[in-house]
């Protein structure tokens, strides 16, 4: 026969079983509070990272450009100087020490940082006017270099006829373009360059020439391709005084320390 007991706990009441509900629920948002408040820190940490990352390529780009912007001025002078030399070669006026600089170095502008700010979704808490200045800039990098590497592309093309070892293939034409930078000068020293220095430097890059063997069709084609590459310059220079002023743009509106 069973024995039955009565129970050693008295039974719950709807009090208690509302309280065990509350205590339920009150451990769920401390732990939802906790969760969210270690995303929040993280979420800082990750904007503050990426916006550390971006300045320093924005700082490390405006050094670039200034570099570049030389290279510009150098070069728009060099290719004046080639028409020169086109000139008294057409009119059997050569003199012994002309010759055809036809190298213009430059340096990419880095998007790198932007790439990983964006990839590591960082660019979310950044604020928002200050991404869409970095978004912009990188937008108008891409296409400075994207023009001036078709304009140099185009220049090794036409100064093709100088030396027949010399390819007009794009990508060997940008590989000369870049190697030249490293073996010559980093922007910092360049940026001191005296233009008869700057001259040296390319006409050794430029290899030796026979121009006396050009053809007048070979001479008409060195003569458009400066005359383009003038063109380029003055588009290209319209370019690096956008992106300066964008690049002060960003300076301006960055968090004070």
């Amino acid at each position: 026969m069973l024995d039955v007991h009565a129970p050693h706990e008295r039974t719950h009441s709807w009090s208690d079983f509302f309280i065990h509900i509350a205590t339920i629920v009150i451990g769920l948002l401390i732990a939802v509070g906790l969760e969210q408040t270690v995303e929040h820190f993280h979420h800082r940490h990750q904007a503050r990272e990426g916006f550390t990352l971006l300045r320093r390529e924005v700082d490390a780009n405006r050094v670039s450009l200034q570099y570049d912007e030389k290279v510009l001025a150098f070069s728009e002078r060099e290719q004046h100087a080639n028409l020169g030399v086109l000139q008294r070669l057409s009119n059997h006026k050569l003199q012994p020490d002309d010759r055809l600089i036809f190298i213009r170095p430059y340096w990419d502008l880095d998007s790198s940082a932007w790439r990983v700010v964006h990839e590591s979704a960082a660019a979310t808490y950044i604020p928002h006017d200050l991404m869409a200045v970095y978004d912009h800039i990188e937008e108008s990098q891409r296409t400075v270099n994207d023009d001036l590497r078709a304009s140099n592309n185009e220049l090794q093309r036409a100064a093709a006829v100088l030396n027949t070892e010399r390819t007009d293939d794009s990508e060997e034409a940008d590989r000369i373009q870049k190697s030249t930078y490293r073996d010559s000068a980093t922007p910092e020293e360049l940026l001191s360059m005296t233009p008869e220095t700057f001259d040296a430097e390319m006409a050794r890059f430029s290899g030796q020439q026979d121009l006396l063997r050009l053809t007048p069709a070979q001479i008409d084609r060195l003569e458009q391709g400066f005359q383009q590459a003038i063109t380029d310059d003055h588009r290209l220079h319209r370019w690096y005084v956008a992106l300066g002023n964008t690049y002060e743009d960003e300076l301006a509106k960055r968090p004070k320390p």
